[in-house]
Order: structure tokens, then sequence, then C-alpha cells
């Protein structure tokens, strides 16, 4: 398409963004039923639209990306889902339809306020009337019975680490890019030579190849000062060159983990793996909301559930994935599985 279908025109049109800041966010039940968050106000909480309940968004209108940090983001987005199921005559006819939908809302509420806020479970509550009116859609324009539905996460998330400590229990937040600074300025008074470290993010270390291959530096004895000296930093449970992943000594499922998610012109040279509890701080004196990315559970623990059409009710404890679901689909649909599925069929849910 070189332009948005007329519906999607015609959805933005009617400007129902301006409708959900006008309601401002209050909390949905009594304050008193919010038995699994901690109280309203935490110093380590973001702050985007003031301190605590209720919040005033009429003030921030037509700053619509602020939309996501609210439930009001998911409600907008099981609204198009609707409009898209109705203007594509999706399940309208014998041949199967894929309807893929994106909460993000939690992402954005959770980051910022942290998965144990109050803000985050009056997030989820809404969420769950959400999801309950857009089964309710499917079930008036599709047909009980007619649909599958699978639902799940891409990640979950660690407590804002002041929470932890407020809690006694160990955290912390590393800033990867100032360390990469210092030891940038001592890798200059070690070889002579400016940046030697290109970047730090997301764990990883990238190195300037051409500049050491200039020099003529051995690469090797840089890679291992740097993993000593990230290793004398009490965040750090390891730290080691990636092109050793399958050599270095590692749990096998760790290793797995990080095989995963490995490719090689992408990836940097030494991995970083902090303790349990601390989290890559995206600014240098962060010290509210929290984030996500390391192998720990509490990162990589996700939901996975089943509902509708072909689904055998009952539960199971055994280990699956995210990359079973494309599978099982394929499965349940007797095509064959996508051309990059490094999944399983979980049998147990179907009939």
């Amino acid at each position: 398409m070189t332009a948005l279908p007329k519906w999607v025109n015609d959805f933005n049109a009617q400007k129902s963004v301006d409708k959900y800041f006008q309601q401002d966010w209050k909390l949905l039940y009594d304050v008193n039923t919010y038995v699994q968050s901690t109280g309203d106000e935490k110093k380590y909480e973001g702050k985007p639209f003031g301190a605590k309940f209720p919040y005033d968004l009429k003030n921030i209108q037509r700053k619509y990306g602020v939309l996501a940090v609210t439930p009001y983001g998911n409600t907008l987005t099981a609204e198009f889902a609707k409009a898209a199921i109705n203007a594509e005559q999706l399940g309208a006819d014998d041949i199967t339809d894929l309807l893929t939908i994106s909460f993000s809302s939690p992402d954005y509420i959770g980051h910022t306020f942290g998965p144990n806020s109050i803000e985050a479970e009056d997030g989820f509550l809404r969420l769950d009337r959400d999801l309950g009116s857009l089964l309710d859609y499917l079930d008036t324009k599709v047909g009980k019975g007619q649909y599958t539905v699978f639902l799940s996460a891409d990640h979950g998330a660690v407590q804002v680490p002041e929470f932890l400590s407020e809690n006694k229990l160990p955290g912390g937040r590393v800033y990867l890019p100032g360390i990469t600074d210092d030891l940038n300025k001592s890798l200059k008074g070690k070889y002579k030579l400016n940046d030697i470290i290109v970047s730090g993010d997301n764990y990883q270390i990238y190195l300037n190849h051409r500049r050491l291959d200039s020099a003529g530096i051995d690469k090797k004895e840089v890679i291992q000062w740097i993993i000593d000296r990230c290793m004398a930093d009490s965040a750090v449970f390891r730290a080691f060159p990636l092109s050793e992943l399958n050599s270095v000594p590692l749990p096998a499922r760790l290793r797995e983990i990080i095989n995963n998610g490995y490719y090689p012109r992408r990836n940097g040279d030494i991995q970083v793996l902090l303790r349990p509890g601390y989290i890559e701080s995206y600014t240098p004196n962060s010290s509210t909301g929290t984030t996500h990315g390391l192998w720990n559970p509490y990162d990589s623990h996700i939901p996975l559930l089943w509902y509708g059409w072909g689904i055998k009710q009952g539960k199971t404890n055994k280990e699956t994935y995210m990359t079973d679901i494309a599978p099982t689909l394929a499965a349940m649909l007797h095509i064959q599985m996508p051309s990059g599925c490094v999944g399983h069929v979980i049998e147990e849910v179907m009939k």
C-alpha cells in the first residue's frame, strides 16, 4: 500500500485519543482493594503525570505518545483491533485469518513505575476489561468457539532496584556507557589510542577493530584487560569474550540462552552479565523505573495462555517457550511450520 486504508483514516479522524485524555487516570476500584502492589507514592517511581493518583491528563493533551504510559494505550489498541476485524472482514469466511495485537502499555507502565506499583496493578485490571470487551466482540462478530486466541509476552522485568533495597534484597543500577568511558580513558593511557571501545550497550562491549588492527594491537590482550576490569565491579556476575561462548565454563542453560541471541554481525566482543537484581541504567544518575534483558527468571519467565477453538481445558507446568507458539498453531491448522521455526508443538493444549 502507498497509503493507509480508508477505514484507518476514518478511525484516526474520530480523535478518540482526545477523549481518553479528558477522562484522566483514576484508580478503577477502591484503593484499599489494591493488595498486589506497593503504596501509591514512591520515590523510585517515574513521575510523567505527577506524584500520585489521580493523574490529570488534560494538561498534556496532544502529546499523544504519553498515552502509552497509561492503560488507555491498551483501550485504544483494542478498539483499533475491533475496527480491523470489521473492516477487513476477519473470520467471515472459511479461510483462516491471523490477527496479531501488541498491548504495549504494560511495558511502558512497568518501565516507568515498576512491576510492583499500584499503577501496574491498575493497568492490568483495566487490560483485563479491555481483553474481555475484545473477546465479547469476537463472540458476536465471528462466533463463540470459532476462533483461537493465544496470549503471551516478550519479556518480564526485575523489580525496581530501590524497591529491592527497601525490602533488604540485593540490587542496583549500572550505567554501562559510563563504565566504557572510564575504560577508554585507561586504555588510551595504556595503548595511546582514542576510543578503543566503540560502545557499551545491551550488556555487551564493542571494540573498534579497524583502529586496533591499524595499530597492530593484540585484541585478545585488550579483551582480557577489559574483562579483568569488569569483573572487579561488584555488580558484575560474569564477563567473557563472546568468541569463546561455547568454551567458557557456563551452565548449559545459560550458554543456550546467550547462543539464541547471538548474531555475529551485530553482537559485541564481550558479554557482561550482571548479578541478580542489577539493571543497566539509561542515564548516569537514574533512580526511577526498571528494565529487563538478562537471563534470570524474573526477565525470561513469561505467561502463555491458549483459549477457544481446538484448545483443551487444563494447564501444564512443563517448560515451554514463545518459539513453541508458531509450530503449535501450524499443527492445529494442518500446515507446514514456518521456515525459521525452532520450537516444538505444545501437544497439551490441543484437543
